[in-house]
């Protein structure tokens, strides 16, 4: 890496974040950044400066961090194009990643509103906390319908095995995954989310409420998801309205695409060890 000067403006360390960001592109995922005082050597800065502009791109979810090991080229993140509904497995898999999970609880649940199931329905919670490359980045709590769950033979054991799939599941048993709805909010993550994620005391994380159905409608699935933020984020192509009402026309459209790739939406990663660059 060398310094490279230029009309760049703003802070010193944003300006050392830029030139760093622009080297990263060309590197591998999981190379190895050189060393803060080789940074500040480099480019003739104070290492406080450099260690500023890292923090910047550890907070950007660029760099990862491992105690006692260095920084390096984070993983390229995960992306999933609105539309196409795919499965945390699914999602997981297609990153060339390995999805994982372990049960927290398999047990009889009550009916609350909001719920896409009939108010005296039986049902059925189904809480994971699911991992990329044995890395926990998410907790899945899923409410299912007792009775649909029964007639497939959907039990604790079944879903206890580490490569449990919910709708792989339903798929290897005539059940199809055809619509959802999903909603996305920001919040402070709760002491026991905390503590499964490994987040600290002030972190924040995504809650992602998603109801799946059938083709027929019937639901398939209910499930709230707790996300660390640094591993998740949500990508849009916006269609703005021509004037005369036609949107076959004159669409003006903006994306925000993965290196070439084109995919947009929901996007998990990047992924690395545990610690503090996780």
């Amino acid at each position: 890496m060398n310094p490279r000067t230029g009309d760049r403006e703003g802070p010193l360390y944003l300006q050392i974040a830029d030139r760093l960001r622009e080297d990263i592109i060309a590197m591998d995922s999981g190379a190895r950044i050189p060393s803060e005082p080789q940074l500040a050597k480099d480019w003739g800065v104070s290492r406080f400066t450099v260690a500023k502009a890292v923090e910047q791109l550890v907070d950007e979810g660029l760099i990862t961090r491992r105690q006692g090991s260095g920084s390096f080229v984070a993983e390229a993140p995960l992306r999933r194009a609105p539309g196409y509904l795919l499965s945390f497995t699914e999602a997981v898999e297609a990153a060339g990643r390995k999805p994982s999970h372990e049960l927290i609880a398999f047990t009889k649940t009550g009916w609350r509103d909001g719920l896409p199931y009939p108010e005296d329905a039986e049902l059925v919670l189904l809480d994971r906390l699911r991992r990329v490359d044995g890395v926990a980045v998410a907790r899945h709590r899923s409410v299912l319908s007792a009775e649909l769950i029964d007639s497939i033979g959907l039990t604790e054991k079944v879903a206890r095995a580490s490569d449990f799939s919910l709708y792989r599941y339903y798929g290897e048993h005539g059940l199809s995954v055809d619509t959802a709805t999903e909603h996305l909010v920001a919040s402070v993550a709760g002491k026991d989310d905390r503590k499964l994620l490994g987040l600290t005391g002030d972190a924040v994380v995504v809650a992602v409420t998603r109801h799946s159905f059938a083709a027929d409608g019937t639901p398939l699935d209910a499930v709230s998801a707790i996300y660390d933020a640094r591993r998740y984020s949500y990508e849009a192509r916006l269609v703005r309205q021509h004037r005369s009402g036609n949107l076959g026309q004159e669409k003006n459209h903006v994306e925000i695409l993965d290196a070439g790739r084109g995919h947009l939406g929901p996007r998990l990663g990047p992924w690395g060890t545990s610690g503090d660059g996780r």
